[in-house]
């Protein structure tokens, strides 16, 4: 194995120890909190929610949730997408197995804290039902999607 191959994986085998290691590590994979069609509750539309939502220990993670993936999905009109969903897919244009589905909720936004292995990375897509598809070609290895696009590249849009 390469240098950086071993690197990755001690610290990817550190991070699962770790977070095994946690208390809340088996009720947040059995009850992950989630966005949902009709939910609400969320805010800062377009904002990096990983910025708040993160393993710090800010004060949004002891209210909300820290977020292992989110953003923010708009669609026509600068307009948030109600009713969109987010995939990812261990193979580029949603081929091989989804790792994750997510809803947007009623702002527009998606976020989960359920723990995902991003290890060789992720492709991911978004949709409405029955409407346009976008997926991303290249793999990535995060879940904080507002932390690039809105800033560096395109917002995430389905016109």
């Amino acid at each position: 194995m390469k240098r950086l191959d071993l690197i990755l994986l001690f610290s990817f085998t550190w991070l699962l120890i770790s977070i095994s290691a946690c208390s809340h590590y088996e009720e947040l994979q059995k009850d992950p909190k989630e966005s949902k069609w009709g939910e609400d509750e969320s805010h800062n539309e377009g904002e990096n929610c990983s910025s708040c939502h993160n393993v710090n220990g800010h004060e949004a993670v002891r209210e909300g949730g820290w977020w292992t993936v989110s953003g923010t999905i708009f669609g026509k009109d600068d307009d948030v997408q109600k009713n969109a969903v987010i995939e990812l897919w261990e193979q580029p244009n949603r081929r091989g197995k989804i790792i994750k589905r997510l809803e947007t909720d009623d702002e527009g936004n998606f976020y989960t804290n359920q723990i995902i292995n991003f290890m060789g990375g992720c492709y991911p897509a978004i949709y409405t039902l029955g409407g346009q598809v976008k997926v991303m070609p290249v793999p990535y290895n995060g879940g904080s999607c507002n932390s690039c696009h809105g800033v560096s590249t395109s917002k995430l849009e389905l016109r």
